[in-house]
Order: structure tokens, then sequence, then C-alpha cells
């Protein structure tokens, strides 16, 4: 009986099988979660750390359970409330991609880029020192120093080369520009700006200011022989230029000798663009020649009765109360001014009422002729009324169309219709005999001889605009109606695209063309209805076009895009000239005047994005920092290295590189240091003389090291090789 129960036994213990347990691990996908990532730590495979808690706690039994228990107790919640409130040591310091070094840096050139921008005096740079007081919990403004002399000397060896370099990096990928030329007087001298306009793929037709001299010689020959020089010392190849465009001047676009016969000697290709806006500014003052009525002498007398007299103002305004209209100042027109006699005119309308009952108290012995002759006839039968109104109804035709020519983005694929629906408007008008609904009105109740004089004479004025303007651009054969075809507003045809490849005589792949055309028709609808203007058209329809460092339609587009249909854009440039170069600021040096008219004009930034940029380009942080940036730093270095038995002097440097067979072959960082030196410190024109060998060896760099060194100014890349030498 015992041995069979402790067989019963040892059966039933043989059949019962023990659970295997299984335990909870650590998951690292824990501390992804922005729930736990600030707080949870992972000891070991079993344990998790809160380290606001500074407490550890099991994983094994429960998992994630567990840490979402630990995460809901009291004392955890008000550790995170605690954390939130107090910073963390990271604030403290400055990031390690951002040393303030560099944002004090930052902070000096923005501060005077915006100085530049503004026209600020450089003497007001001493708001800096007030800075540290206004903050003085900041650390950059405690650091920063921005004198006149570093200001000046930032603004004319960092900023302005740099410009220049982002300018002529544009134009390397852009292919085709146009150049610009202009000159105006400052006192004795002569200035002549040089400006290019090209279509840059991302951003659309852009310009830029190339160079800014002054010379006493205003000859055609001086000129072309300069533009080609600063084409040729920038780096750039003057076949790459698409038109040269300037005021109508003889000087400018004579049929023999010529600037613009200058250059194309050099490239038969260039197209000639005298300013359209002159000729329509030119047109309506030709055709006012045939009133006998001086409308624009009367706006000039008007402004010139009030604009120097407080005392007549005073009594104007009054007379404004008397005929219970709102008062308003009489417009300065400047008859150099495209678009100033148009609203000058219109004032003057709006003012009639008020303006006759002043004239006719003031009588006829207190009046100038013409200003009586217009205010004192009876306003129903006023010949001088009915000039007005007639030229006021024929200056808006004109406006309209400078309007649309003067603006920065205006294409020369639109030149041929406005030009054309000018010349249409005014034919038209002169056949219906229409010349404003206010003119017909008076009309009808003058004389007859007053309304025969006049027809005959505004008739007249309309033959002279349109014989003018026929007589200034071709309407039949022009090359801006071939380039209408560029403006994508009506359906494009591979017929019009070879014509035009034909007539600009630009090397074009017809193949490679045609496939980036079948991609135009697809979505030429889409981005008519998108963008209105047509630069930005073209930078959409290249955002769809296949890349390709060879695309025939961009280079089709970028040379006729590149050619302007105004001089607006230089004339901006002397405008710029006057406002910074003020009687205030009258010991501005040319050098600087160049500086900040490349700074202006060259980067297209506000103050905010311009100082984003500048902490984001250690190479410009690094240049404005060196001492090489000062003129004087510069002469010393000079003098120092040209000083006689010197082994570095230019001719001894030359020389040894000439007989280092090797230095043609493998051009190493420091033998781009050295020429660099050399080409700063002894020009280039000296350097020919030295070594006559010396440009045949630039030639053989690649265009970006030709440009690097062959210009004959320190650009922005010399300086960073001067720095590093």
């Amino acid at each position: 009986m015992d041995e069979g129960e402790s067989s019963s036994k040892h059966s039933s213990s043989e059949g019962i099988v023990k659970k295997k347990k299984y335990y909870c691990c650590y998951n690292d996908n824990w501390c992804k979660d922005p729930d736990y990532k600030n707080w949870l730590r992972k000891v070991d495979e079993f344990t998790a750390e809160c380290i606001l808690c500074r407490q550890t706690f099991s994983i094994k039994y429960e998992g994630r359970r567990a840490v979402n228990i630990h995460a809901e107790c009291t004392k955890h919640k008000e550790a995170v409330k605690n954390q939130k409130r107090t910073p963390q040591i990271a604030s403290f310091f400055t990031k390690k991609d951002a040393p303030q070094v560099n944002l004090v840096t930052a902070a000096e050139i923005g501060e005077i880029y915006h100085g530049v921008v503004h026209h600020l005096s450089y003497a007001s740079q001493c708001g800096n020192n007030m800075l540290p007081r206004f903050l003085p919990d900041s650390e950059i403004a405690r650091k920063m120093s921005c004198g006149r002399t570093k200001a000046t000397s930032i603004t004319e060896n960092v900023l302005a080369p740099k410009s220049q370099e982002l300018l002529l990096n544009d134009l390397e990928l852009a292919g085709f520009f146009s150049v610009g030329s202009d000159a105006s007087n400052k006192g004795n001298r002569k200035f002549f700006p040089i400006t290019v306009r090209y279509f840059s793929k991302t951003e659309g037709i852009k310009h830029g200011l190339l160079d800014f001299y002054h010379d006493n010689d205003e000859t055609s020959e001086a000129i072309a022989a300069r533009i080609s020089n600063i084409i040729e010392e920038n780096g750039l190849s003057i076949n790459c230029v698409s038109s040269y465009v300037a005021d109508n001047a003889s000087v400018n676009f004579e049929k023999h000798r010529s600037v613009y016969q200058k250059l194309k000697q050099l490239n038969d290709r260039i197209i000639e663009v005298g300013c359209k806006c002159h000729v329509i500014h030119n047109c309506i003052k030709n055709g006012m020649k045939a009133l006998s009525f001086d409308v624009e002498s009367l706006v000039l007398k008007v402004y010139s009765e009030f604009s120097s007299s407080a005392k007549k103002s005073e009594s104007l305004s009054s007379f404004f109360e008397f005929v219970e209209i709102e008062y308003k100042e009489i417009l300065h027109h400047v008859p150099t001014r495209w678009l100033s006699l148009l609203p000058a005119i219109e004032q003057v309308l709006q003012c009639w009422p008020a303006l006759k009952a002043y004239f006719i108290s003031e009588g006829e012995e207190e009046c100038v002729k013409i200003i009586w002759e217009a205010f004192s006839e009876d306003e129903q039968e006023s010949l001088p009324l009915c000039y007005v109104y007639f030229l006021h109804n024929l200056m808006g035709v004109f406006y309209e169309a400078l309007k649309k020519l003067e603006c920065n983005n205006a294409s020369c694929t639109e030149l041929d219709c406005v030009m054309e629906s000018l010349h249409s408007k005014l034919k038209r008008r002169k056949e219906d005999n229409f010349y404003g609904r206010s003119v017909q009105a008076i009309l009808c109740n003058l004389s007859p001889s007053n309304k025969r004089k006049f027809k005959e004479e505004a008739d007249k004025a309309f033959s002279r605009c349109i014989a003018y303007l026929e007589k200034w651009y071709d309407f039949k054969t022009s090359v801006f109606k071939q380039m209408s075809v560029l403006s994508l507003d009506n359906e494009v045809k591979w017929s019009d695209l070879e014509k035009l490849a034909e007539v600009l005589r630009i090397e074009i792949d017809f193949d490679k063309l045609f496939d980036d055309y079948c991609v135009l028709q697809q979505i030429r609808r889409e981005i008519i209805s998108k963008e209105q203007k047509i630069d930005q058209r073209w930078v959409e329809v290249f955002k769809q076009i296949p890349e390709s460092g060879n695309s025939q339609m961009f280079k089709l587009v970028s040379f006729t895009l590149s050619i302007p249909v105004s001089n607006a854009y230089c004339e901006r440039v002397f405008s710029l000239m006057t406002q910074l170069w003020s009687k205030e600021r009258n010991r501005l040096s040319e050098n600087v005047v160049k500086a900040e008219l490349q700074v202006q004009l060259n980067y297209s930034m506000s103050c905010a994005d311009f100082y984003e940029y500048v902490k984001k380009s250690p190479e410009l942080l690094k240049a404005a920092r060196s001492q090489l940036k000062y003129r004087f730093k510069k002469k010393n270095s000079e003098q120092r290295l040209s000083a006689t038995g010197n082994p570095t002097s230019a001719a001894a440097i030359f020389n040894l590189l000439k007989c280092h067979n090797s230095f043609f072959t493998s051009y190493t960082s420091s033998h781009f240091r050295l020429l660099s030196r050399c080409l700063w410190f002894w020009r280039f024109k000296p350097l020919v003389k030295i070594c006559p060998w010396f440009p045949q060896f630039l030639r053989s760099f690649s265009p970006k090291n030709y440009f690097l060194f062959r210009g004959s100014k320190c650009s922005f890349s010399i300086v960073l090789c001067l720095v590093n030498y």
C-alpha cells in the first residue's frame, strides 16, 4: 500500500507542467516619444529612471504601464511644472555653430548696410555707442564697435566687392546680358554708370551696377573703349552682350562714329536699344508745338505764383472755401520728367474754379499774361481751357504707355504691342476728330473761327505725334516685333521661334529647342492664368522644363529678356547718386560713392534679410574682421613688399613662377594666394610690363579662376586670399 501511494504521487507530480514567466524589457523607442523624451532614461534592461524626480522604478512586470503610472504621480507632475518655470542651462550658452564673435560682426555689417540703403551719414554710426545703454543686458550690443572709418572701409572693401562678385556669378549663369550707360555732371566732373540687365532662371529679370567712373572725355571712342575694358576686366565676354541701351543722343547711336557702332565692331550681334521712354516723351513735346496756347507754360506759371509765397497760398485757400471744393496744392511739373505733366494738368483742372476766382480778384495788371488769358474768359466759351482739356486727354494716352515701359521688369516682348497701341490710338483720334468729351462740350459754344482754329491745330498736333513715332520706331520691320512671341499671351508657334532665333543670330540646336517647345505647349495656359509678369511666367516654365546645362529655350529667352526698353535704370543711378552725395555729405570720395551705389543696387535684399544672409556667410564675416579692409593697411603692405631687395617683389616672384614648369600644370592654394597678392599690389597693367607672358598664362585658367585674378581692383576673393596668406 505504501508502495502504491508512492507510485501514484510520483505519477501525479510528473503530470504537472510549470508555467514559464515572461518579463518586460526597456524599449529604446520610448526616449523618442514626446511624452517621455525630456525625462525618461534607461538604467538597465528592467529599470528606468526619471531625471526630474531623480527616482528609478522597475518596468520588469508592467512595462510601459509602469512608465505611465510614474508620469501620473503627484511628485512627477510637480517636477514637470518646476522644469517649465526654470530656464535650461543651454539657454545661457551661445550655439556652437554661431559663435558670439560672428553675431557681433554680423550686427555691425547689418547696421552699416542699413545706413547705406537709407542714405545715412557715416557720422551717425555713433549711435552704436548708445546701444549698450539701451540694451544693457545684451552682450552683442556691448561688444559692437563700428565708427566712421570702419564703416566706410567695410562698405568700400567688403560689401561692394562682394556685391559685384555675386553680380558676376549671376551673369555667368545667365549667359547673355545687356549693357547700359549714361552721363551726368557732379560739379565740374562727368560721371558714367555702367549697368547690366540679365534674366535669372530662378528670379526673373534683374539689374546691376557693374562700374561707376568719372571721365572728362565724352567722345564715342572713349566711352566705347571704357565699356569694353570694364567688361574684359570683370572676366566677361563682349560676345555675351545682347544689346546696348542709352539715351538717344548722337554720340550713342549716330550712324557712323557712335558708341553703338564701336561696340558693334567687337560684336556684330549687339542690338541697338534707344530709350523708348525718351521717344514717347519727346513725341508729346513735339506735338504740343502745334498748339498756339502753351499749356505747359501755364502749369509752370501757376505753380510759381504760389510756390514761394505763403501769403498768396493762404489767400488761395480762402477761395477754395468760397467755391466749396477741397483744397489741393498745385503740383510742380519738371519739364525733363516723363510723367509729371499729366498730374500737374489734372490738379490745375480740379482747382480751376478756385484759381479762376483768385486771379480775377487780383486783376489783369497783377497777373501774368498767359494766366489772365486762361482764367479771364467764361468756362463755357474758353478757348484756352479747351486746349488744357485737349492736352489732358492726349497726355492720358502717352502716360499709359510710359507707365508700362518705365518699370524695372518691362520686357522687350511687350514693346511692340505698347508702341502699336499708342500709334493706333493717335491715328484713330485723328480720323474720328476725337479730342475728349470735355473739349466737345466747349467746342459747341465757341465761335466758328475759334472752333476752326482749334481743330486745325489739334489735327496738326496728332500728325506731328504720329510722324515722330514713325521716325523713331520701325512699325514694319522692327526686331521687337519678332520678340513678342515670348510674351506667351498668344499661342506660341514653332515657326515664330525659328524666325526669332534667325533674327537674333544665336547658335541654337533646333532639335533640343523643339523638345523644350513641346513642354511649353503643355503648360502655357496654366502659367498665364497664374502669372501676369512675363519674366515670372518664364521662371515657372523653367521650373517644369527638365534641368539641363545646355537648355536651348533658356538661351533664347535669356538673350531676349536681357534686352531693356528704356534707359530708366541708368537714370535711377543718378537719382541715387544725388540723394547720397548731398550737400551734407559732400566730402564723400568717388570710391565710397561707387561702393554705396553697388551695395544699394546689387543686393536686392531688405535690411532684415541681409542680416540673416550675413550670419550664414563666414567668408563675409572673416573679411569684415580683417585688418586689410583699411586703405592705409593695404598701402603699408604694398610699400613693404615693393621695397628694394625684397625677395617677394613682383619681378622676382613671376620670374620664379615662370621657371617653375610644374606650376603651369598644377595649381595649389599657395600659388593662388601668391598670385592674388601680386595682382592686388601691382595691378594688372604693370604686371604686363614686368612679365609679358602673364596674360597668356591667365587665359589658361578656368573662367572662374580667370575672373579671380584678372580684375585690376581688389575683388572679394582676393581680399580673402590676402587674409589667408
